[in-house]
């Protein structure tokens, strides 16, 4: 079977004993910009990059068509946050991973029982970054510390991790790993 498109553990495919379509494809390209005034009042304009990109799609699920409707949402459900490229007729489309930011169900038919017998479901991706690092403090109270109490609090921090990651492999080690003293062993006398 040849896919239409796949997003890591998903899959658009019709052939003869599957169909789910991929429609609606749409993406955006931005330029991320900020405006304000020079020192004589005129209005002026920044380029600083790019926007993140972002697309979206939808589908369809039918289980006349050979699908689980209900089974999909739970599929979609699980994989929402996670990261993979998009391939559209085995070439990658957009940036080198999509992040699932939100999954939208809509149009759900169901049988007099209950049982899904369609739904429609929209997808919204965008460009994967890499998480930042978490800013330490406020920015007034560390430019009015300074650098070298900054250096010393990460020291501080940083020494109190090992210590504690030395205490644990010492609790946890076996008597013959650990270098301190070797057991000693009483002589034992029968009478």
């Amino acid at each position: 079977m040849e896919y239409t498109a796949l997003w890591g553990p998903k899959g658009f495919i019709i052939s003869p004993s599957k169909i789910v379509p991929l429609m609606d494809l749409s993406t955006s390209f931005a330029v991320k910009s900020d405006s304000g005034n020079d020192t004589s009042g005129a209005a002026v304009t920044n380029a600083r990059g790019r926007e993140l990109q972002k697309v979206s799609l939808s589908t369809l699920y039918v289980r006349g068509a050979g699908v689980d409707p209900r089974g999909q949402i739970a599929e979609w459900e699980a994989v929402v946050g996670q990261s993979h490229p998009l391939y559209i007729e085995g070439q990658r489309f957009g940036p080198p991973k999509l992040t699932l930011k939100s999954v939208d169900v809509s149009d759900v038919l169901l049988s007099n029982s209950g049982k899904f017998l369609q739904c429609a479901i929209s997808v919204n991706f965008e460009e994967y970054t890499e998480p930042s690092a978490p800013k330490s403090g406020s920015g007034s109270a560390s430019a009015s510390s300074g650098t070298s109490s900054s250096a010393s609090k990460a020291a501080a921090t940083y020494n109190s991790i090992v210590a504690q990651k030395k205490s644990a492999l010492n609790a946890t080690a076996k008597p013959l790993d650990k270098a301190a003293k070797k057991p000693t062993v009483k002589a034992v006398t029968f009478k």
